[in-house]
Protein backbone atom coordinates (compact mmCIF):
# COMPACT_ATOMS: atom_id res chain seq x y z
CA UNK A 1 0.00 0.00 0.00
CA UNK A 2 1.31 3.43 -0.95
CA UNK A 3 1.05 5.96 1.89
CA UNK A 4 0.19 5.65 5.57
CA UNK A 5 -2.32 2.80 6.21
CA UNK A 6 -4.54 4.75 8.61
CA UNK A 7 -4.65 6.97 11.71
CA UNK A 8 -6.37 4.53 14.04
CA UNK A 9 -3.33 3.60 16.05
CA UNK A 10 -3.86 0.31 17.89
CA UNK A 11 -7.67 0.54 17.96
CA UNK A 12 -10.17 -0.75 15.42
CA UNK A 13 -12.65 1.38 13.50
CA UNK A 14 -15.41 1.05 16.08
CA UNK A 15 -13.12 2.15 18.90
CA UNK A 16 -11.82 4.97 16.70
CA UNK A 17 -15.40 6.13 16.17
CA UNK A 18 -16.23 5.91 19.87
CA UNK A 19 -13.16 7.95 20.77
CA UNK A 20 -14.06 10.58 18.18
CA UNK A 21 -17.72 10.72 19.27
CA UNK A 22 -16.76 11.04 22.93
CA UNK A 23 -14.30 13.81 22.17
CA UNK A 24 -16.80 15.72 20.00
CA UNK A 25 -19.85 14.86 22.15
CA UNK A 26 -21.85 13.41 19.29
CA UNK A 27 -22.98 10.06 17.90
CA UNK A 28 -20.68 7.51 16.33
CA UNK A 29 -20.74 7.87 12.51
CA UNK A 30 -21.59 5.04 10.15
CA UNK A 31 -18.85 2.61 9.10
CA UNK A 32 -18.35 4.25 5.69
CA UNK A 33 -17.70 7.62 7.31
CA UNK A 34 -15.48 6.07 9.97
CA UNK A 35 -13.33 4.40 7.34
CA UNK A 36 -12.92 7.72 5.52
CA UNK A 37 -12.17 9.64 8.72
CA UNK A 38 -9.64 7.07 9.97
CA UNK A 39 -7.80 7.42 6.66
CA UNK A 40 -7.70 11.20 6.93
CA UNK A 41 -6.44 12.09 10.42
CA UNK A 42 -6.41 10.94 14.04
CA UNK A 43 -9.64 11.04 16.03
CA UNK A 44 -8.33 14.11 17.87
CA UNK A 45 -7.93 16.13 14.66
CA UNK A 46 -10.30 14.66 12.08
CA UNK A 47 -13.56 16.39 11.23
CA UNK A 48 -16.87 14.72 10.45
CA UNK A 49 -16.82 13.18 6.98
CA UNK A 50 -18.56 14.91 4.09
CA UNK A 51 -18.98 13.53 0.58
CA UNK A 52 -17.23 16.64 -0.72
CA UNK A 53 -14.06 15.33 0.97
CA UNK A 54 -13.80 12.77 -1.82
CA UNK A 55 -13.00 15.60 -4.22
CA UNK A 56 -9.63 15.97 -2.49
CA UNK A 57 -7.78 12.64 -2.65
CA UNK A 58 -4.61 14.37 -1.46
CA UNK A 59 -6.17 14.67 2.01
CA UNK A 60 -6.33 10.90 2.45
CA UNK A 61 -3.50 8.84 3.88
CA UNK A 62 -3.20 6.80 0.69
CA UNK A 63 -4.73 6.73 -2.77
CA UNK A 64 -6.03 3.19 -2.29
CA UNK A 65 -8.40 4.06 0.58
CA UNK A 66 -9.74 7.02 -1.37
CA UNK A 67 -10.32 4.83 -4.43
CA UNK A 68 -12.25 2.26 -2.37
CA UNK A 69 -14.56 4.93 -0.99
CA UNK A 70 -15.21 6.48 -4.39
CA UNK A 71 -15.80 3.14 -6.08
CA UNK A 72 -18.19 2.00 -3.34
CA UNK A 73 -20.19 5.22 -3.67
CA UNK A 74 -20.29 5.15 -7.48
CA UNK A 75 -21.28 1.49 -7.71
CA UNK A 76 -23.90 2.05 -5.04
CA UNK A 77 -25.46 4.85 -7.06
CA UNK A 78 -25.31 2.72 -10.22
CA UNK A 79 -27.05 -0.23 -8.56
CA UNK A 80 -29.39 1.46 -6.09
CA UNK A 81 -30.09 4.81 -7.70
CA UNK A 82 -28.68 8.32 -7.56
CA UNK A 83 -30.24 8.84 -4.13
CA UNK A 84 -27.87 6.28 -2.63
CA UNK A 85 -25.89 7.83 0.23
CA UNK A 86 -23.17 5.61 1.70
CA UNK A 87 -23.10 7.72 4.87
CA UNK A 88 -26.67 6.70 5.68
CA UNK A 89 -27.12 3.22 7.05
CA UNK A 90 -24.70 0.34 7.48
CA UNK A 91 -22.18 -0.86 4.91
CA UNK A 92 -23.51 -3.25 2.25
CA UNK A 93 -21.09 -6.24 2.44
CA UNK A 94 -21.92 -7.54 -1.03
CA UNK A 95 -21.35 -4.11 -2.54
CA UNK A 96 -17.96 -3.93 -0.84
CA UNK A 97 -17.14 -7.39 -2.21
CA UNK A 98 -18.05 -6.31 -5.74
CA UNK A 99 -16.04 -3.09 -5.59
CA UNK A 100 -13.02 -4.52 -3.79
CA UNK A 101 -12.23 -7.75 -5.67
CA UNK A 102 -13.78 -9.94 -3.01
CA UNK A 103 -11.36 -10.73 -0.18
CA UNK A 104 -7.91 -10.12 -1.67
CA UNK A 105 -6.22 -10.16 1.76
CA UNK A 106 -8.65 -12.30 3.70
CA UNK A 107 -11.10 -9.49 4.48
CA UNK A 108 -13.26 -7.19 2.40
CA UNK A 109 -11.96 -3.81 1.27
CA UNK A 110 -13.77 -1.50 3.72
CA UNK A 111 -14.19 -2.04 7.44
CA UNK A 112 -10.76 -3.37 8.42
CA UNK A 113 -12.09 -6.90 8.92
CA UNK A 114 -15.09 -5.85 11.03
CA UNK A 115 -17.60 -6.47 8.23
CA UNK A 116 -18.42 -10.03 7.23
CA UNK A 117 -19.98 -11.27 4.02
CA UNK A 118 -21.28 -14.86 3.90
CA UNK A 119 -21.09 -15.03 0.09
CA UNK A 120 -18.04 -15.28 -2.11
CA UNK A 121 -17.47 -12.97 -5.04
CA UNK A 122 -18.17 -15.85 -7.43
CA UNK A 123 -21.54 -16.48 -5.77
CA UNK A 124 -22.40 -12.79 -5.89
CA UNK A 125 -21.56 -12.61 -9.60
CA UNK A 126 -23.66 -15.70 -10.28
CA UNK A 127 -26.71 -13.95 -8.83
CA UNK A 128 -26.28 -10.88 -11.01
CA UNK A 129 -28.68 -10.30 -13.88
CA UNK A 130 -27.80 -8.90 -17.28
CA UNK A 131 -29.25 -5.53 -16.27
CA UNK A 132 -26.86 -5.17 -13.33
CA UNK A 133 -23.77 -2.98 -13.78
CA UNK A 134 -20.62 -4.90 -14.63
CA UNK A 135 -18.35 -5.86 -11.75
CA UNK A 136 -14.96 -4.47 -12.71
CA UNK A 137 -11.57 -5.35 -11.32
CA UNK A 138 -10.27 -3.13 -8.56
CA UNK A 139 -6.75 -1.91 -9.42
CA UNK A 140 -3.85 -2.68 -7.11
CA UNK A 141 -2.49 0.14 -4.93
CA UNK A 142 0.70 0.36 -7.00
CA UNK A 143 -1.41 0.81 -10.15
CA UNK A 144 -3.35 3.59 -8.48
CA UNK A 145 -0.10 5.22 -7.36
CA UNK A 146 1.32 5.12 -10.89
CA UNK A 147 -1.88 6.54 -12.34
CA UNK A 148 -1.93 9.25 -9.68
CA UNK A 149 1.69 10.18 -10.41
CA UNK A 150 1.02 10.40 -14.14
CA UNK A 151 -2.03 12.57 -13.52
CA UNK A 152 -0.08 14.92 -11.24
CA UNK A 153 2.72 15.23 -13.80
CA UNK A 154 0.17 15.95 -16.52
CA UNK A 155 -1.47 18.64 -14.39
CA UNK A 156 1.92 20.14 -13.54
CA UNK A 157 2.84 20.25 -17.23
CA UNK A 158 -0.47 21.89 -18.12
CA UNK A 159 0.02 24.43 -15.35
CA UNK A 160 3.54 25.19 -16.59
CA UNK A 161 2.29 25.65 -20.15
CA UNK A 162 -0.50 27.92 -18.95
CA UNK A 163 2.01 29.99 -16.98
CA UNK A 164 4.27 30.22 -20.04
CA UNK A 165 1.36 31.36 -22.20
CA UNK A 166 0.52 33.96 -19.58
CA UNK A 167 4.09 35.27 -19.60
CA UNK A 168 4.04 35.50 -23.41
CA UNK A 169 0.75 37.41 -23.37
CA UNK A 170 2.05 39.79 -20.72
CA UNK A 171 5.24 40.36 -22.73
CA UNK A 172 3.21 41.10 -25.86
CA UNK A 173 1.01 43.51 -23.93
CA UNK A 174 4.04 45.31 -22.47
CA UNK A 175 5.66 45.51 -25.90
CA UNK A 176 2.50 46.92 -27.45
CA UNK A 177 2.20 49.46 -24.65
CA UNK A 178 5.83 50.55 -25.12
CA UNK A 179 5.37 50.91 -28.88
CA UNK A 180 2.21 52.95 -28.41
CA UNK A 181 3.90 55.13 -25.80
CA UNK A 182 6.88 55.73 -28.09
CA UNK A 183 4.57 56.56 -31.00
CA UNK A 184 2.63 59.02 -28.86
CA UNK A 185 5.86 60.63 -27.68
CA UNK A 186 7.13 60.96 -31.26
CA UNK A 187 3.83 62.47 -32.37
CA UNK A 188 3.97 64.98 -29.54
CA UNK A 189 7.58 65.91 -30.42
CA UNK A 190 6.76 66.29 -34.11
CA UNK A 191 3.76 68.48 -33.32
CA UNK A 192 5.84 70.67 -31.03
CA UNK A 193 8.46 71.11 -33.76
CA UNK A 194 5.78 71.91 -36.33
CA UNK A 195 4.13 74.46 -34.06
CA UNK A 196 7.50 76.14 -33.59
CA UNK A 197 7.98 76.16 -37.36
CA UNK A 198 4.51 77.67 -37.87
CA UNK A 199 5.32 80.39 -35.36
CA UNK A 200 8.51 81.25 -37.22
CA UNK A 201 6.65 81.35 -40.55
CA UNK A 202 4.00 83.67 -39.16
CA UNK A 203 6.63 86.03 -37.80
CA UNK A 204 8.31 86.19 -41.20
CA UNK A 205 5.01 86.64 -43.03
CA UNK A 206 5.17 83.27 -44.77
CA UNK A 207 2.37 80.73 -45.05
CA UNK A 208 3.41 77.48 -43.36
CA UNK A 209 2.84 74.22 -45.22
CA UNK A 210 0.45 71.65 -43.77
CA UNK A 211 1.82 69.36 -41.10
CA UNK A 212 3.46 66.31 -42.67
CA UNK A 213 2.01 62.86 -41.97
CA UNK A 214 3.93 59.61 -42.29
CA UNK A 215 1.88 57.17 -44.34
CA UNK A 216 2.06 53.38 -44.25
CA UNK A 217 4.65 53.25 -47.02
CA UNK A 218 6.90 55.59 -45.08
CA UNK A 219 6.65 58.61 -47.44
CA UNK A 220 5.62 62.10 -46.40
CA UNK A 221 2.23 63.38 -47.46
CA UNK A 222 0.52 66.60 -46.52
CA UNK A 223 -2.91 67.18 -45.12
CA UNK A 224 -5.14 69.29 -47.38
CA UNK A 225 -2.61 68.94 -50.22
CA UNK A 226 -3.86 69.92 -53.69
CA UNK A 227 -4.93 67.07 -55.97
CA UNK A 228 -4.97 69.23 -59.12
CA UNK A 229 -3.16 67.24 -61.87
CA UNK A 230 -1.75 70.48 -63.26
CA UNK A 231 0.28 70.95 -60.10
CA UNK A 232 1.92 67.55 -60.38
CA UNK A 233 5.46 67.78 -61.69
CA UNK A 234 6.15 65.53 -64.70
CA UNK A 235 8.59 62.70 -64.41
CA UNK A 236 12.00 62.99 -66.08
CA UNK A 237 10.86 60.72 -68.94
CA UNK A 238 7.78 62.79 -69.60
CA UNK A 239 9.89 65.99 -69.63
CA UNK A 240 12.31 64.67 -72.27
CA UNK A 241 9.44 63.51 -74.49
CA UNK A 242 7.75 66.91 -74.30
CA UNK A 243 11.01 68.61 -75.28
CA UNK A 244 11.37 66.39 -78.34
CA UNK A 245 7.79 67.09 -79.41
CA UNK A 246 8.13 70.89 -79.19
CA UNK A 247 9.04 72.82 -82.39
CA UNK A 248 12.57 74.16 -82.75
Amino acid sequence: MVGVPHHQGSVNLIQFGENWARRNKTEVPQMYDLYAMAHTASYKKVKAFSESDLKHPENFTNISSHHKLVKYRDHGKARKGEDFNPSEGPIDPELVMMTGNGRPHGSIAIGDGLIRCPSTLRQIKACQTSSCPEITRCPWPVELAIEDTIQKEREAMQAAMAEKDKEIRELEERTTALVEAERAQNDASNRAIYELFVSMCEKSGQVPPPIPVINVAGTNIFRNASHDPSTVEPSPGETSQSHRASPP
